[in-house]
């Protein structure tokens, strides 16, 4: 991870990266799916890790078979999962001590995420996270979605830099992808999904969580 120390600026993505929400995202869309009568395979939810709201739309509907059906699973979903939310959201380990030491080193950070801006913003200040990032990217802001690098090369635009100045922290295979095509250098965190081995070799390096990250940075440089 030496790369990072050169980096000009950071992106991070939000769930499953800064957030253990995509847990409570699948909670959510279960529980929405035995409410309805959707079958939904144990393993469904997987394959919507990383996307916005259209994307994971369009591909509920592929499997649902049925666009109002799948409008109803939506939004009962979205109902579970702000009932979840309620009870607090779920920082990931190590997040707001790197957060906190960037922000002392002086080094600029934006959020790109999938989720909608607003929705991204009210989850970023209810975790007081929000004060660390100059720029909060969401799906909605660029035209397509990841793996597309337009959100990555979005966020480095709003902090006065380009991607390839920027390191950046990811835990889906869309977000390595997006990164990776933004020509951004990436450590890749896992969380719930799985990540191809051909995407995998997108990251630049590889970190159990954000405080082997920052306990890193603190090391004096050799």
């Amino acid at each position: 991870m030496d790369f990072l120390h050169d980096c000009a600026a950071f992106v991070f993505d939000m769930d499953g990266l800064l957030f253990d929400t995509e847990r409570l995202s699948r909670r959510a869309l279960h529980a929405a799916a035995d409410d309805l009568g959707v079958p939904l395979p144990a393993d469904a939810f997987l394959e919507l890790i990383g996307r916005r709201g259209t994307d994971i739309f369009q591909r509920l509907a592929a499997r649902v078979g049925d666009d109002a059906l799948t409008t109803r699973l939506f939004q009962r979903s979205e109902q579970h999962y702000e009932a979840l939310l309620a009870e607090g959201v779920p920082v990931k380990e190590g997040a707001a001590e790197l957060l906190a030491w960037l922000a002392a080193q002086g080094r600029p950070c934006a959020v790109a995420t999938s989720t909608r801006t607003p929705k991204a913003e009210r989850k970023l200040a209810a975790a007081n996270l929000r004060g660390y990032f100059q720029a909060v990217i969401g799906g909605d802001q660029v035209e397509h979605g990841k793996p597309a690098p337009d959100i990555y090369l979005r966020a480095a635009a709003a902090l006065g830099t380009a991607a390839t100045n920027c390191g950046v922290f990811e835990d889906s295979e869309p977000g390595l992808r997006a990164a990776h095509a933004a020509g951004a250098r990436t450590v890749w965190i896992p969380d719930l999904a799985p990540v191809a081995p051909a995407a995998q070799t997108l990251s630049a390096a590889r970190a159990g969580t954000l405080r082997e990250v920052v306990e890193f940075l603190r090391r004096p440089r050799v």
